[in-house]
């Protein structure tokens, strides 16, 4: 009997263990809203997307990865965020995502007003439309500067501004 009863704990043991392994490749996932900048209005523009279910910086950190990469399919969306070049790393403390982008990034968008604050908010509006993330700092290179591009003061606390 004892056999038995041994015997059958490690089959359901096994199924268990089977069952929880299954799972692992699903990923939880949360619905988002990530700004793109149309090509045609030049003016971001709110598409739904999703994110995984984990802490706000995991996903401010996907979301960036997810604008960076674009969407190469629509060609009515205007790619503003360089691809591959130049970093984007962003960190949650507290309801405030603090971003720090690297100077080179300034250096491959066109010298505009519009562009630089198109780029800023398509950043803000992204990140602080995740739950738990209510505004967004900037950093150049790891150091608190005024200008990126010339134009917007980057000292400032920035919240979500619906795009113009």
């Amino acid at each position: 009997m004892k056999k038995l009863i041994f015997t059958v704990i490690i089959v359901c043991s096994g199924i268990c263990i089977a069952a929880a392994c299954a799972r692992s490749r699903v990923v939880p996932s949360v619905s988002a809203r990530l700004y793109f900048v149309d090509a045609e209005l030049n003016r971001l523009l709110p598409y739904e997307d999703v994110l995984p279910d984990a802490d706000s910086e995991h996903k401010a950190q996907t979301a960036i990865k997810k604008l960076r990469n674009g969407r190469p399919d629509n060609e009515k969306i205007r790619q503003l965020i360089p691809r591959g070049s130049g970093k984007i790393a962003v960190t949650v403390k507290e309801n405030v995502a603090y971003i720090d982008l690297d100077r080179n990034i300034a250096d491959q968008l066109p010298r505009s007003r519009d562009i630089e604050r198109l780029f800023v908010y398509q950043l803000v509006d992204t990140l602080t439309s995740i739950k738990g993330i209510s505004y967004a700092r900037f950093t150049i290179d790891g150091n608190v500067r005024k200008e990126f591009m010339g134009y917007l003061d980057m000292r400032e606390t920035y919240k979500f501004t619906y795009p113009e």
